[in-house]
């Protein structure tokens, strides 16, 4: 390939992983600025559990699929680049992170949130601009394009809040949409979910996963042109 057909590639590419941190890095920065802003009030728990959401539906399942792109990178040849441990130690940390938030929005302590809030801004933002570096020649639609089931950014809002209409969301990403949902939710935490198809896909799915036993299920309304249902989160211990 000549110099001069790799470099528009190589720009595209760029501007590709560019577009992508940029989303993602803004939409973080509200989220934790909603927890910060929340904190001297009660409501920063529901405010950090839309942060720890966004993280693991978003942040680190890029991960997951950046990990894919990295792993042919790493093996022995011309690819080898010594930055893609680090790369991966990054993923290692920002899992950690989401973890101690999380941790804190299921007890309630507020006690290192600000801390865990800086150092998950500054690890994130360092770690997206390195990836540009490594990646910018890898990853030619950026790593959202590579996606399995394919997802789209602005679908992420449509699956939170306590009401999830199923039909606002593809037919075939529905249902994945709704159980990545419900292993988001909180101990206790209710959502009804709204359809106008039969709900028994979505319970299949759960039965697949083995975590039908993980959740309350309260038929509401079983058609035949409507059905409704209201799913909570149970404690292991139910």
């Amino acid at each position: 390939m000549s110099t001069a057909t790799a470099a528009p590639e190589a720009t595209i590419c760029q501007a590709g992983l560019s577009s992508e941190h940029a989303e993602l890095l803004r939409e973080v920065h509200a989220r934790a600025r909603e927890v910060r802003e929340a904190l001297p009030a009660e409501q920063w728990p529901e405010a950090l559990g839309r942060l720890v959401g966004y993280l693991r539906y978003e942040v680190l399942d890029q991960a997951v699929h950046e990990e894919r792109l990295l792993f042919p990178l790493g093996t022995e040849g011309r690819h080898s680049d010594p930055r893609l441990a680090q790369l991966a130690q990054d993923h290692v940390r920002l899992r950690d992170l989401t973890d101690v938030l999380a941790d804190r929005a299921g007890t309630g302590t507020a006690q290192g949130i600000p801390e865990s809030l800086d150092a998950l801004a500054a690890t994130l933002e360092q770690h997206l601009s390195d990836e540009e570096d490594v990646l910018s020649g890898a990853a030619h639609a950026g790593v959202g394009a590579m996606r399995h089931p394919f997802r789209r950014h602005e679908w992420f809002p449509l699956t939170e809040g306590p009401v999830l209409d199923m039909d606002r969301l593809p037919l075939g990403f529905a249902v994945p949409a709704v159980v990545e949902r419900l292993a988001r939710m909180r101990v206790s935490e209710r959502l009804e979910i709204r359809s106008r198809r039969p709900l028994e896909p979505l319970s299949l799915a759960l039965a697949r996963r083995g975590m039908s036993g993980d959740f309350g299920w309260s038929y509401l309304r079983e058609g035949p042109e409507a059905w409704a249902a209201a799913i909570t989160r149970r404690a292991p211990s139910e």
